[in-house]
C-alpha cells in the first residue's frame, strides 16, 4: 500500500466506500421489495376470496344451483398475483381462471428466492341448500411484481452505478487537479538538482500547497545567492592567486634579474683581472652559475605568468605562442582557428585559456609526436570555449594525469567551469568551457 501513488490510494478508498453504499442501497431495496410483494399478494388474496364470495352470492338465485359451478368461471375475473381453480362435484372437472400473469419470472433465480413470499392458498368449498357443490381453490402468484421488483432493483441499481462511476471520476479528475501544482514543485526541484537555480514554482492558488512552493522558491533562491557567492569567491581566489604570482614575478624580475645581472659582471670584471689560471676558472664558474640561475628565473618568470597576458588581445598573444610552437616543431602542423569579433576576457579567464593551450600543446608535442594539432577557441552565450586535438597514439589505459593537467583542472573548477580529456587510437581531445564573466 505504501508503494501506491496518492491517486491510487485515493481511488481504493472511493472504490471500497461506493461497494459498501452499493451493498447496503442493494439490501435495503431487498428488504423493503420484499416486505411490499408480501403486501401485495396477501392482499391479492384477500380480494381474491371476497371476489369469490361475493360472486357466488350474486349468482345465488339468478342462476339454477346445479349450474352455479359450471357458470361461476365465466363470472370470475380474479385480481393480480392470484390463481383460482374451480372443483365441479358434480362432473369432477377443475377449471382454471387467472394463470400465472406470465409463463414464469423472468428475473433471476437467485432474486426470486431472495424476495418471494412464503405462498397463501385458501380453499372454499361451495355448499348450496346443504349440498357440496364444489370448492374454489384461491392461490397466490407473485411472479409479475417479483418481475416488476426485479426492474426496479436493477434501474435502482443501475443509476447508483452511473452515479458511483461518475462521481469516482469527479474525485480523480479533482484530485489530479489539486495534485497538479504537486508536479509543477517536483519538476522544479528536479531543476535544482540538476542544477537550474533560477528554476521557481511561482505563486499557486492552492492554500495548502502555496506555503510549501514558496519555500521551495525561497530555497531556490538561496541556494543561487549561495552559488553565486560560490563562485564570486572562488573567481577571487583564483584572482587572488594570479596578484600573488605576479607579485612573485615582479619581484623576481626586479629583484632577482638586477642582482644576477650585478653578479655577472663582478664575475667577468675578476675574470679580466685574474693573474693566475685557477682564478679565471673560478671567476667563469662563477659566470655559468649565475647564467644558470638566470636560465631558471626566466623559467619561473614564464611560468607564473605570461608576460603579454593583460597587455596584448589574446588573438595576439595565441598567435605569437603558436608561432612559437611551429618554430620548436616544424614537422608538426599546428593549426589555431579562434573566432572573428573575439571579445577580450577577464585577466584570470584569459589566463587559464593560456594555460590550457600551453599545457595541452606541450604535452602533445613530448609525449604523442603528432602530425598535426587543432586548436579553436570560441565563445557562446554563456561560454568561453576552447577544443584542443591532436592525431597521435592517445594516452594508454592505465595513463594518469600529470601535475599540469591536474592543476589545470583544479583552476576551471574554480572558476566555475569544465574540462574533459578523451583520448584514443586516432588521438587526443581537450575540451574547455570558462563561464563568461565580465569583459575588459
Amino acid at each position: 500500500m505504501k508503494r501506491l501513488s496518492l491517486t491510487i490510494r485515493i481511488l481504493i478508498v472511493i472504490l471500497v466506500v461506493q461497494g459498501m453504499l452499493f451493498v447496503m442501497l442493494a439490501m435495503a431495496n431487498l428488504d423493503g421489495l420484499r416486505r411490499e410483494i408480501a403486501t401485495e399478494t396477501r392482499l391479492a388474496a384477500q380480494t381474491a376470496r371476497s371476489l369469490v364470495l361475493a360472486t357466488i352470492g350474486t349468482m345465488q338465485g339468478a342462476v339454477p344451483d346445479d349450474r352455479l359451478m359450471a357458470m361461476l368461471p365465466e363470472r370470475l375475473v380474479p385480481p393480480r398475483h392470484t390463481r383460482i381453480a374451480i372443483l365441479d362435484a358434480s362432473d369432477g372437472v377443475i377449471h382454471q381462471i387467472g394463470h400465472a400473469d406470465q409463463d414464469g419470472p423472468t428475473a433471476p433465480h437467485w432474486f426470486v428466492r431472495m424476495v418471494a413470499p412464503e405462498a397463501l392458498e385458501t380453499r372454499l368449498p361451495v355448499r348450496l341448500q346443504d349440498r357440496l357443490r364444489g370448492f374454489v381453490h384461491i392461490a397466490t402468484d407473485p411472479a409479475s411484481e417479483i418481475d416488476r421488483a426485479w426492474r426496479d432493483i436493477r434501474k435502482t441499481l443501475g443509476l447508483a452505478a452511473l452515479a458511483s462511476v461518475l462521481q469516482t471520476l469527479l474525485i480523480l479528475l479533482a484530485v489530479r487537479a489539486a495534485l497538479r501544482p504537486v508536479t509543477a514543485i517536483t519538476s522544479r526541484l528536479s531543476d535544482i538538482a540538476k542544477g537550474d537555480l533560477s528554476a521557481r514554482v511561482g505563486a499557486l492558488p492552492q492554500p495548502d500547497l502555496a506555503p510549501l512552493a514558496e519555500k521551495v522558491d525561497h530555497l531556490a533562491a538561496s541556494l543561487e545567492q549561495a552559488e553565486t557567492d560560490r563562485a564570486r569567491l572562488q573567481r577571487q581566489v583564483v584572482s587572488r592567486a594570479d596578484d600573488e604570482r605576479k607579485s612573485i614575478a615582479r619581484d623576481l624580475h626586479d629583484e632577482m634579474g638586477p642582482c644576477l645581472f650585478g653578479l655577472r659582471v663582478e664575475a667577468e670584471a675578476l675574470r679580466d683581472r685574474a693573474k693566475s689560471e685557477d682564478d679565471r676558472q673560478g671567476a667563469e664558474a662563477i659566470m655559468a652559475i649565475a647564467d644558470q640561475i638566470s636560465s631558471v628565473n626566466r623559467a619561473l618568470l614564464k611560468d607564473l605568468r605570461p608576460a603579454a597576458i593583460g597587455q596584448l588581445p589574446l588573438p595576439v598573444v595565441f598567435g605569437d605562442y603558436v608561432n612559437d610552437l611551429r618554430r620548436m616543431a616544424a614537422d608538426t602542423r599546428i593549426k589555431l582557428e579562434i573566432a572573428p569579433d573575439l571579445p577580450e576576457p577577464d585577466e584570470p579567464t584569459a589566463t587559464t585559456l593560456f594555460r590550457i593551450l600551453q599545457e595541452g600543446s606541450t604535452n602533445a608535442l613530448r609525449h604523442a609526436h603528432p602530425r598535426r594539432i587543432d586548436i579553436r577557441v570560441w565563445t557562446d552565450p554563456a561560454h568561453w570555449r576552447m577544443i584542443l586535438s591532436d592525431d597521435g597514439p592517445g594516452f594508454p589505459r592505465q595513463h594518469r594525469e600529470g601535475t599540469g593537467l591536474t592543476g589545470m583542472r583544479e583552476r576551471i573548477t574554480l572558476l566555475g567551469g569544465s574540462l574533459q580529456l578523451t583520448s584514443d587510437g586516432s588521438g587526443t581531445t581537450i575540451e574547455a568551457a570558462l563561464p563568461r564573466g565580465q569583459t575588459q
